[in-house]
């Protein structure tokens, strides 16, 4: 096997940078700088309702007043009778009793009185709350209303109407045991009447003064600010809000959408040199691979790059045949992914610009299922890879050649195209087609089709001498890459690099000089001589 860059097992790929390395803080780093402008947008949306709504919504005031709660003893038995709040040992049940008495219909009727309004009782009990403050024997009453004044008068109101509720419901009872004890003690009938005039006085001196248990202590203060819409409280929660729903949609778009965004997550799967970055060029207007004619002069300067990468791989060695490769050229292979990532737009002008450098080059299409050369080349041949492999037909008399590039550039096409065609290039003739070419070539580029879709090339693969994946930014799959890598692993075998496609083209192109193209002249314009024609 000719392919200078196999692994020994498949457990000793050291380029596949294992899965447990790919997760971890760094991974969920790049996604957010990934989808940030997801992320910037869902912050500046939910910023935008929150200022909508400090905007649109009604002003509310809100202030409190205290009730303190003494609970009369327990060991006073005299006064159980009286409904009044007692010490039942549990200071907290004791306010949170103290606190339901708060909010009740008697209360607010008492409290509608006392405001003079003509909203209901009802309507006054949503605006109002009472809870207990703390490990405390104080009760806060909250009131909330638009305006500031009317706050402040509808929780003292509550305040006073609960203890004045209270104290008309105390007087009602001592009113009627202050009655029964008098009869009793004019009738002369109970056993000690010192007890009854003792029980009489203390009833009577309750009934001189408000319920002992509950007063309004703190009363309430106009309140000087709104409670709600609280702009600033209100854009905080809304950038927070927008924060947390920006980093959700960004992790599931990234589940959902796992297409390469960014040159980063190659080197989070791969331990690969990237050779070469192809500025993005937009699609042909065949909807085909991008021939060297369209491309632009950055696009024809990445492909020398990608040229420049392949020669330092293949040189050594002797040279009897003075093409400075040794007896036999070189076999390279490009392969990628899924379909449509530029595999053929990379082979095709990576075998141009070759031969413009004066490589003998031949380019041999191993994609039987979408063959696209000679569409981008403009050429058409009768006879082509299945003539060889099927028919033996010498290689020599199925190669074509186009005019833009002569002889320096040959072609194999395929003639007979299908799904039956893919067996062919397992079969010992595809090897020996290699062989054959490499013979006649200093340079021998297979355009193949994606491994993870189909399996067709993956024996040339493995007789190939170089094997270039291709990936294009934000259309590869990264887990079809991935799966392409463990592929190439289980197999023993290493890519050389990687090409990049659709990267951000250069803002200033002036620098390149030429007239852009991948033509001959274009790229004689940009400083690359024309070489002497070699023969074959």
């Amino acid at each position: 096997m000719a392919n200078d860059h196999t692994q020994t097992a498949a457990g000793t790929a050291t380029w596949l940078v294992p899965e447990g390395e790919q997760q971890g803080v760094r991974r969920y780093l790049e996604t957010i700088l990934e989808r940030w402008k997801l992320i910037a947008a869902a912050v500046i949306v939910t910023t935008l309702v929150a200022a909508l709504y400090v905007a649109t919504a009604d002003k509310s005031y809100e202030t409190h007043a205290d009730l303190l709660v003494t609970p009369i003893s327990r060991d006073n038995d005299a006064l159980t009778v009286l409904g009044l709040i007692r010490d039942s040992g549990d200071p907290t049940r004791d306010v949170e009793t103290a606190a339901r008495l708060v909010t009740t219909r008697d209360v607010a009727r008492i409290a509608r009185q006392r405001l003079d309004t003509n909203r209901s009782a009802g309507s006054l009990l949503d605006d109002v709350s009472a809870a207990p403050v703390a490990q405390s024997y104080v009760v806060a009453i909250t009131a909330t209303a638009t305006d500031p004044r009317f706050a402040q008068r509808l929780a003292n109101a509550f305040g006073e109407a609960v203890v004045l509720d209270r104290t008309r419901k105390l007087y009602n009872q001592l009113d009627l045991l202050i009655a029964g004890l008098r009869r009793q003690i004019k009738a002369g009938t109970a056993g000690d009447v010192n007890v009854l005039k003792s029980r009489l006085a203390q009833f009577e001196a309750l009934r001189t003064g408000p319920d002992p248990t509950i007063r309004l202590d703190t009363r309430a203060e106009e309140p000087g600010s709104q409670s709600s819409p609280r702009p600033k409280l209100s854009i905080a929660a809304g950038l927070v809000a927008g924060l947390m729903l920006g980093l959700g949609l960004a992790f599931a778009a990234q589940l959902l959408d796992p297409r390469l965004r960014r040159e980063e997550q190659l080197r989070a799967l791969f331990r690969l040199p990237v050779l070469a970055r192809v500025p993005d060029e937009g699609r042909s207007g065949h909807g085909g691979p991008i021939p060297p004619q369209r491309l632009s002069p950055a696009a024809v300067e990445a492909f020398r790059m990608l040229r420049s990468a392949l020669a330092p791989a293949g040189a050594g060695g002797s040279d009897p045949g003075g093409n400075g490769f040794g007896a036999a050229g070189r076999c390279v292979m490009i392969t990628g992914s899924s379909p449509s990532e530029g595999k053929t737009t990379t082979a095709v002008n990576l075998a141009v610009s070759l031969a413009l450098a004066g490589q003998r080059t031949i380019l041999i299409e191993a994609d039987s299922r979408k063959p696209r050369i000679a569409q981008a080349l403009g050429v058409s041949a009768d006879r082509g890879i299945a003539s060889v492999l099927i028919d033996n037909l010498p290689l020599a008399e199925a190669l074509v050649t186009t005019n833009a590039y002569g002889d320096r550039l040959k072609l194999l096409l395929v003639d007979r195209d299908g799904d039956w065609m893919a067996d062919q290039l397992s079969l010992p003739g595809a090897r020996r087609l290699i062989d054959e070419a490499k013979r006649m070539a200093d340079f021998v580029i297979f355009d193949s089709p994606p491994l993870t879709t189909v399996i067709d090339a993956l024996p040339l693969v493995e007789t190939a001498d170089d094997l270039v994946v291709v990936a294009r930014l934000g259309k590869t799959d990264l887990r079809q890459l991935m799966l392409l890598g463990q592929l190439l692993a289980q197999h023993a075998l290493r890519p050389i690099g990687l090409v990049l496609l659709g990267v951000s083209p250069p803002r200033d192109q002036s620098y390149y000089g030429g007239t852009g193209g991948g033509s001959p002249a274009a790229l004689e314009g940009a400083g690359e001589r024309q070489p002497a024609l070699p023969t074959t």
